[in-house]
């Protein structure tokens, strides 16, 4: 039963959160909205999640090297690796099987951690991803300053914000720190005690700047899905798209699923007076090109499958 508790709640709050959605919305309406979306606009958002997850699989071969991989695949193989797993976060409950998959297959890279290292590195790209979700987050902030009133969004990007920056700047600092934490978090210290040590900053810093560029090409993706719907520009989409992203982290969901739709029918009318049913199109339209490019890395993955056979 234990075992199962964090999918219990992952999928109640889903539901929960979809029960909200589907109570207040008229579907029929997101559906004719979703219906308003060119195909050519959903294909471009598609591109732009692809390049997402291109650019996440440089971002990955960075932070190995930057924590000093000895063995590091071709860039092709990693990129395909990624895609492999962006699937599996993308289709399977807790949004981190892939991730985790990605540490096994390339648990070779390192010499003396083996697949602790490698989760390392892939825990690390997680940290360095929410840090650049809330970055964009505050230049949409700054960027519409005067012009949009985000009431306590200001506040949580403040708190987001350096949270996640904290985190980053403590990541190179995680071994040394591991060993002076408390007795009662000692299964905590003995799993920082065996990270890889950082040996590049320069690579690590590399890593900060391609995590911003991933997630500002899905910003660009969330953006021109809710241009076809409401007068909406790339800097105000930033305080709308970002938030509704960091979603997949929340433990109480499937991937933000529900979650994700409600930070949309939520800011988009308070900020914009955007209609309910066109936010919750928006937000789909950009949930079916996650699904889209996942389906992808499902079928690159029945390929090699079928090439190894």
């Amino acid at each position: 039963m234990k075992k199962h508790v964090g999918l219990i709640v992952r999928v109640l709050g889903t539901l929960a959160a979809l029960g909200w959605i589907a109570t207040r919305i008229d579907l029929g309406a997101a559906r004719a909205a979703l219906g308003r979306i060119p195909i050519a606009t959903l294909a471009l958002a598609v591109a732009l999640v692809a390049a997402n997850a291109a650019v996440g699989a440089l971002r990955w071969r960075v932070v190995l090297r930057a924590y000093g991989a000895t063995r590091l695949a071709p860039l092709a193989t990693l990129v395909r690796l990624y895609f492999i797993a962006f699937f599996y976060n993308t289709y399977l409950p807790g949004a981190v099987a892939g991730d985790v998959g990605r540490a096994v297959v390339t648990r070779d890279a390192f010499e003396g951690e083996g697949a602790t290292g490698a989760l390392a590195v892939v825990l690390v790209e997680r940290a360095l991803g929410l840090f650049g979700l809330f970055a964009l987050l505050a230049v949409g902030l700054v960027a519409t300053r005067g012009a949009v009133d985000p009431g306590a969004l200001g506040w949580w990007t403040v708190i987001g914000g350096l949270g996640s920056f904290a985190l980053v700047a403590l990541i190179p600092l995680a071994r040394t720190l591991g060993p002076r934490l408390p007795a009662r978090l000692a299964p905590i210290a003995k799993i920082l005690a065996r990270l890889p040590a950082l040996g590049d900053g320069r690579a690590f810093a590399a890593a900060i700047a391609l995590s911003i560029a991933t997630q500002a090409l899905v910003a660009l993706a969330g953006w021109v899905l809710l241009a076809e719907l409401a007068p909406i520009d790339l800097a105000s989409s930033l305080l709308i798209v970002p938030l509704a992203a960091a979603t997949a982290f929340l433990p109480i969901t499937v991937g933000g699923a529900g979650a994700r739709e409600a930070v949309y029918v939520a800011l988009c009318g308070r900020l914009f007076g955007m209609p309910a049913a066109d936010a919750l199109a928006a937000s789909l339209g950009l949930w079916l090109a996650h699904l889209i490019v996942g389906a992808a890395g499902g079928a690159a993955q029945l390929a090699r499958r079928r090439a190894v056979s």
